[in-house]
């Protein structure tokens, strides 16, 4: 077994393990400045002459309150991703079992999971547009949140290169990761809308935004939770 026959599941669990390694040390240090500014031991997030109830506080002077907020996006931003790349490893998997062929675009598949996982760590500013962000550095985060689309757009397409011509069951495991590409086409259209920053800024935390996450994540967690008829899925194939 080399590392390209491995199951696409397998490599998208292994992809999210150093996401996870990667993302946790900028929320542990978020956590960790945020406890010695609630002790008033340092200053990491107050900035300076700040009071409290009209009182100055002493261990205020020289922070970032913004700092806060870049730490917990770039953490919080992967985290996304770390909840669906293991879903979309799972729903190719799937899709090749019940279309009794191969994965379509097998490499390109692997690139792509690869190239979601790093532009997820560089487009946290995107959730920033309306907190006083420098407008050239919003701009080069609004362009790198659109190439995140390119790897999106050919998992989906890859999706449906595995099911066209395939001899596709519905099957238990099959009846959710099938409908799931078609979120992912609706999430993604949509997310063209408010890229660009100028009108990002005017949607920002309405229900549009919500609506996004959710129709990016619906389909796969619903994948997550059906594993155990998933497996039985793959194993009946193998069987035959």
């Amino acid at each position: 077994m080399t590392m390209f026959r491995m199951p696409l599941s397998v490599w998208a669990l292994f992809i999210t393990a150093v996401m996870v390694l990667a993302g946790h040390a900028g929320a542990g240090r978020d956590a960790a400045a945020q406890l010695l500014d609630h002790h008033r031991l340092t200053s990491f997030f107050l900035p300076y002459n700040w009071t409290l109830s009209n009182q100055l506080q002493s261990a205020a002077g020289g922070g970032y309150p913004l700092l806060h907020q870049h730490l917990f996006w770039f953490y919080s931003h992967p985290a996304v991703y770390i909840m669906i790349l293991p879903a979309m490893g799972m729903v190719s998997d799937i899709l090749s079992v019940n279309a009794r062929k191969p994965v379509f675009g097998y490499r390109p598949m692997i690139y792509a999971l690869a190239s979601i996982a790093f532009l997820g760590f560089i487009v946290w500013a995107h959730h920033m547009f309306q907190s006083g962000l420098n407008p050239t550095l919003g701009t080069t985060f609004a362009i790198s949140t659109m190439f995140i689309a390119v790897p999106s757009a050919i998992k989906t397409f890859n999706w449906m290169g595995t099911l066209w011509g395939g001899n596709i069951r519905y099957t238990a495991a099959n009846l959710t990761p099938s409908p799931s590409s078609r979120c992912s086409w609706s999430a993604g259209s949509r997310a063209f809308t408010w890229r660009p920053t100028a009108v990002d800024v005017h949607i920002h935390g309405t229900y549009f935004i919500v609506a996004h996450i959710h129709y990016v994540l619906f389909g796969r967690q619903h994948v997550s939770a059906s594993s155990p008829a998933s497996s039985t899925g793959i194993r009946r194939c193998s069987e035959k």
